[in-house]
Order: structure tokens, then C-alpha cells, then sequence
């Protein structure tokens, strides 16, 4: 760790004992969500979405920031291992979700392959949040099946109550032996605030249940169709090799916060070392398909494969009220990032992959126009993409994209309406080609108030995606899928036309919500094998064929009362996604039906809660994948907040009580890669 990071979890370490001053985190009744250019009530926006606070979030700790949030309606995530995860919303992922902070994009790699991890944690958010499907219009045709926002507030945006305020969380894992901690502290100087955070996780390789490998592909190798089977050494069993991890990161940050809004300015540095299951030294040993062999499994390199990573980062972000002037309000944000990762097999690097760019956003609110509210805006973003090395799967590639957008939105009181239009430009270049698109997407929504407590929106949306630098420009083996992957230069735009209802209710005792989605494309991007094999891989080339999905996603809440001191709530959720193409075949990795089931009893100085959650099986497959089996896991947490304020909380939990096997439909290595087994977690979290 950098003597910029000690230096920041020390000071925020000194600073904890000041816990009488303030709570960071008032209890509001009603939640704006930010991420919308309206910065609509999140009870009245008109898609699906979630809005996590940095407690709900350190209470579901789960390694990364995809793995924390999978546990919401709609959200799985591609799980390549406890670091490189990235979220599936509606068994959509890769440039089909933006994972933003602050409003825009990460500059890091994680969209380019499963196993390369997103460079922002969860526990550096203030606030996460979630928008499905049409509500993520504003953000493009890259966010076709949703956002996830983080909000880290590495950029002030307010004064601290009090001079100063801040956060240290610290817990361990048994599973992994792991530890995480994460500090940060907020200091005003007159008009000035200063911020200072730091961040480290590390963990060792997790336990499992059982073997690594799944029944059915041990049947595979079993009945001789695996030719990777014999030079098999001995199977994984007990503990999952190559998954250990270190991450670190530290940042500094520093605004000028005034009646008016305001301008700031943060540097971010992160570093990260983790081991990647799945990769073999050579193409020789490789299968391709589902037949995946771990490193140090198929070959002699004890080692295994590694991925270093490092990120330096710096963003400016700036909110201006102008009052009563015809434009009301003013949000930027831009951010200048430089990305660089090394995969090393064997003690030697073997593939390179650096990202450097940067990307801006600027929404204009204009003064409402008597029930009418909106606002308009640009984005734009450029990047430099490269691998180089044995293993670079594309050359190196320019993108810049450029759209403007503009959200209206007319409220009646009893009914209203909202839409969204976005036009985009995109130009990806090559040293020997180029290709440049032009998009449109546009949203109408519909919303009812029957009654104070239910609202209810209609949402038609027509969007248009551009194809990414790996689509079109691919060519070689990709050891994190296995295959041979072959870009087409001439592909076109993917058009889904989509339609969504949400409905949500909120009563004395009890509330719900939930939402039903059909999403018809014309043109989808997907990788479809083509029979062939090079390298001794199967190769797989990106082709565009018409497709369509639909699914639900829902969640209601009771309360039951008091007794024995003792307030109880409950609450289920369920969701569901099928997707297929228009001849019938099932499209690869989407999650099948899961439900859960949560009872939770509060007081004073305690919240504790069990829960239960079920994944079917998924025999809704490919050609190219195994069905997989159904898990149930169960989980309990209790936590403690020993000091009157509740500033101080004590987080007990146990996940997967009865260790069972669990895999991820949405991940290619879920036949060699199953979830954690049992683990206990022990935190400590102190806000002021």
C-alpha cells in the first residue's frame, strides 16, 4: 500500500473518536435519485430502480461491487471469481449495462472481458443506484439493460454538519481468511472541504463445499468427451485455486461549496493483484465451450495465472443553482483516467491491456413551464484501448463517442407523462480500418396516481446501439471465454424496442413494487460458434440475429407488529428472465427464475434477520453450455449498535449456513467456479 493510503486510513482512524457530532446519513423519508437528470423522487420515477445507502451496503458486503448488489430484483453478475465481477441486469451485461461513478464511466476494462474486474468498491460508495431498462435512457444505447451509479463523493458536494464527518468500516471473512477496511473523512475550512479516503481488501483462495468442478462436467470427462480429462491432475476439491485477491486504492479531494452549489476537483490512485481461475499457459490444453481446465490444473505451472492491475484517476465535478434564470440548473462532471493491467502466467507477463481516456457529462435543468420539467445535455468520451502481447484477442483501438439528450416531463398530479430522446455519434478506428455510427434512441412513459400511495408508468422505449471496439475488431483466442473469438467489421447498429410496466404500492404496514419488461431486438450482438477450431480453440465469431426478452422482477414488504420488545418485517422477492432468438434458440448465460424470503426483527440496539434464497435450475441452455442445478442458500445477520446514536454498529453475519453448492448461470466458469461455501463475517463500522 502507498504511503498515500496509510496516510489516509491513520488520519481517518484518529478522527473516529469525534462519534457526537453528526450522523452522515440522516433517515429521509423520501429519496431523490440522482442519476436521473430530473433528479426525480425515487418512489415516482417511472423505471425500476434501487437506491442503496453505504449502510445497506456494508451490511451486504460480498467482495465487489457486482457481488454486493446481486442480491436486488434483476441484478445477478458474471461472477469470474470474488475479484473480477461486473453486474447483469435482465440477463443483460458487458456494454449492455454502464457501470458509471458519478455519472460517468469507469475507464477501466471491465466491459472488454469477464475476467477483468470493475475499478471501483463498494465500500468507497456513499450511495449506489440502480436504473433498469428504459430509465437508464439519458446514459445511451449502452445502457440498454440498465445503470449502476456510483456515488463515492470523492468531489464534496456539501459542507459537513459540524467541521468534519466521516466513515471507517473493518471486518474479516472466514471463508477466505479475508479482511477489508476503508476509511474516509470529510473536513471544511470555511467555504473549503477536504477529502481524504483509503481502501484495502485482500483474501486468500476461498473454501467451497466440494469439487470445483460440477457433476455434470465431471460426467463430461467421466464419459471421455472432455480431451482435457487425461492430462487432468488430481480434481479441485475443498478450496478454489488461483481466487485470492489484494486491492487497495486512496484518493484526495477538495471543493469550493457555497449557497449556489458546487465546483471540485479529486485524484484517485487504485492498485489490484488477483489470481484468475480459469486461464491455461496454452491453447493446446484448452476445450473450449464449458470445458474449461484451471490453471495449475492442465499444465505445471504451480503459479497460476494473475492479473495486476493499477488506475490513477482524476475528476471534476461541479452543481450551479442559477435560481430563477430560464436555465435553472447546471451538473458536470468530467473525468481523465489512465488504466493498465498485466496478466502474468507462468512468472511472465503475457498480455498487456491499457485504457486511457477520459469522458464528460453536463445536464442543464431549465426553469419548470407550469407542470412541465426537464432538462437536456451532452456527454462525450474518448479512449485508447490496447492489448499487446501473446494472448491480445484485438489491436489496438480509438473510440469516441459524442450524444446529446434531452427528458421532459409533465405531471398532472393524478396522471403525467415523460420522454426521452438521445442522439449519438460513434467513431472506432483502427490503424487499418474505421467505422462510424450514428444512433437514436428515444422513451415515452405514461404515469398514474390512482390513489396517494400507488403510482403507476407505462414505458415505451426504441433504442439503438453501436457495436463496441471488441466486436467489431476481435481476432484471436480469449483464454476468459474459451474460445477464438472474430470481430465483423460489418455490423450494424442492434434497434430493441422495448416496453415496460412498474407499479408500486405503499401502505401503513405493508408496500410492493415490481415490474414486467418485454425487449424485442432487431440485429442483437452476440458471439455464436461457427463449428470451426484454430489454436485449438472453438471459434466463435460476433454476429448480429434478431432476438427477444422478457421477465419480471418484484418485492413486497410487511410489518408485523411488536413483540417481546421486538418490531418484525418480512419480505420476498422474485425474478425472472427468458431470453431466446427468433428461431427458438436459447440465448447463452441468462439467469433463471430466484425468489427469497426475509424475516427481521429490530430494536433499539439491534437488527437481526434470517434469509433464505432459491435459484431454479436453468435448462434453458445453448448449444454451448450445461444446464445448471438449483441452490438454495441460507443466511443470518444480527446487527449491534451498542452507543445511543447509532453510529457505531457491530455486523455479525453467516452466509450459506448449510454449505451448499451453489453456481452462477450467468458466469462462464460456473461449471468450474461454484459461490463460496459457509462463511462468517465479522465488521465494525463507526460513521461521525
Amino acid at each position: 500500500m502507498s504511503a498515500l493510503k496509510y496516510g489516509v486510513c491513520v488520519a481517518a482512524l484518529l478522527s473516529a473518536p469525534v462519534l457526537a457530532q453528526s450522523n452522515n446519513e440522516p433517515i429521509v423519508d423520501r429519496i431523490v435519485v440522482t442519476s436521473s437528470p430530473l433528479q426525480v423522487l425515487a418512489d415516482e420515477i417511472v423505471g425500476s430502480t434501487d437506491i442503496l445507502t453505504a449502510d445497506h451496503l456494508e451490511e451486504n458486503l460480498s467482495g465487489s461491487l457486482a457481488d454486493t448488489i446481486a442480491h436486488e430484483p434483476g441484478v445477478t453478475t458474471t461472477y469470474f471469481g470474488p475479484a473480477a465481477s461486473r453486474p447483469v441486469i435482465r440477463g443483460l451485461g458487458s456494454d449492455r449495462v454502464r457501470v458509471l461513478v458519478n455519472g460517468i464511466g469507469m475507464a477501466d476494462a471491465s466491459a472488454a472481458s469477464p475476467d477483468h474486474a470493475v475499478s471501483s468498491e463498494a465500500l468507497e460508495a456513499e450511495r449506489v443506484e440502480i436504473l433498469r431498462g428504459p430509465a437508464a435512457i439519458a446514459y445511451g444505447g449502452g445502457a440498454v439493460g440498465g445503470v449502476v451509479n456510483v456515488i463515492d463523493g470523492r468531489v464534496p458536494d456539501r459542507l459537513p454538519e459540524g467541521g468534519m464527518e466521516g466513515r471507517v468500516y473493518a471486518g474479516a471473512t472466514s471463508v477466505d481468511q479475508g479482511y477489508q477496511f476503508a476509511a474516509r473523512t470529510r473536513v471544511s475550512v470555511g467555504d473549503f472541504v477536504f477529502h481524504l479516503e483509503g481502501l484495502q481488501r485482500a483474501s486468500e483462495d476461498y473454501d467451497i463445499p466440494g469439487f470445483a468442478e460440477s457433476a455434470r462436467q465431471r460426467a463430461l470427462e467421466e464419459a471421455g468427451q472432455d480431451p482435457a480429462a487425461a492430462n487432468s491432475e488430481e480434481e479441485t476439491f475443498g478450496t478454489v485455486p488461483s481466487t485470492d485477491l489484494e486491492f487497495s486504492s486512496g484518493s484526495l479531494g477538495a471543493s469550493y461549496v457555497r449557497d449556489w452549489g458546487f465546483i471540485g476537483l479529486a485524484y484517485k490512485t487504485s492498485d489490484g493483484a488477483y489470481g484468475l481461475p480459469g486461464h491455461v499457459d496454452d491453447h493446446e490444453e484448452a476445450t473450449g465451450g464449458p470445458d474449461i481446465a484451471f490453471a495449475g490444473e492442465a499444465h505445471a505451472n504451480e503459479e497460476g495465472a494473475r492479473l495486476v492491475m493499477t488506475q490513477n484517476r482524476w475528476d471534476i465535478r461541479g452543481d450551479i443553482d442559477f435560481g430563477t434564470a430560464p436555465i435553472q440548473r447546471a451538473r458536470f462532471s468530467i473525468g481523465f483516467g489512465d488504466y493498465r493491467h498485466r496478466e502474468i502466467e507462468g512468472g511472465s507477463v503475457g498480455t498487456v491491456f491499457t485504457n486511457d481516456g477520459w469522458e464528460g457529462r453536463l445536464e442543464l435543468r431549465h426553469r419548470p413551464i407550469g407542470n412541465v420539467e426537464g432538462a437536456f445535455g451532452f456527454q462525450s468520451f474518448s479512449r485508447d484501448f490496447a492489448a499487446v502481447g501473446e494472448e491480445a484477442y484485438i489491436v489496438p483501438v480509438e473510440t469516441a463517442d459524442t450524444g446529446v439528450f434531452i427528458v421532459e416531463r409533465f405531471d398532472a398530479g393524478s396522471w403525467g407523462l415523460e420522454g426521452g430522446l438521445r442522439a449519438e455519434t460513434r467513431d472506432v478506428d483502427t490503424a487499418t480500418a474505421s467505422r462510424s455510427f450514428q444512433t437514436a434512441s428515444g422513451s415515452g412513459a405514461v404515469f398514474f396516481r390512482p390513489r396517494q400511495d400507488v403510482f403507476v408508468a407505462l414505458t415505451g422505449a426504441l433504442s439503438e446501439r453501436a457495436p463496441t471496439d471488441v466486436e467489431l475488431f476481435a481476432n484471436g483466442g480469449h483464454l476468459a471465454t474459451q474460445a477464438f473469438e472474430i470481430g465483423d467489421i460489418n455490423l450494424t447498429p442492434e434497434v430493441a424496442a422495448s416496453i415496460d410496466l412498474t407499479a408500486r404500492i405503499d401502505r401503513d404496514n405493508w408496500s410492493a413494487e415490481g415490474a414486467l419488461f418485454y425487449a424485442d431486438y432487431d440485429g442483437f450482438i452476440g458471439l455464436f460458434p461457427t463449428g470451426a477450431e484454430q489454436e485449438e480453440l472453438p471459434v466463435f465469431q460476433y454476429a448480429q440475429q434478431d432476438a427477444r426478452l422478457w421477465g419480471f422482477e418484484a418485492r413486497a414488504e410487511r410489518q408485523f407488529g411488536a413483540a417481546g420488545g421486538w418490531d418484525f418485517r418480512g419480505e420476498v422477492t422474485a425474478e425472472y428472465v427468458r431470453g431466446e432468438l427468433d428461431n427458438g434458440i436459447n440465448l447463452p448465460r441468462i439467469p433463471p427464475l430466484g425468489l427469497s424470503a426475509m424475516i427481521e426483527a429490530e430494536r433499539d440496539i439491534a437488527t437481526a434477520h434470517l434469509e433464505v434464497r432459491w435459484s431454479s435450475e436453468q435448462d434453458d441452455t445453448t448449444s454451448f453450455e450445461l444446464p445448471t442445478d438449483s441452490y438454495t442458500l441460507v443466511n443470518a445477520q444480527l446487527v449491534l449498535r451498542p452507543v445511543q446514536d447509532h453510529n457505531v454498529r457491530l455486523i455479525l453475519e453467516a452466509r450459506n449456513l448449510t454449505d451448499e453448492e451453489a453456481r452462477l448461470h450467468t458466469s462462464f466458469l460456473k461449471d468450474l467456479l461454484p459461490l463460496p461455501g459457509r462463511n462468517l463475517r465479522a465488521a465494525l463500522s463507526v460513521s461521525f
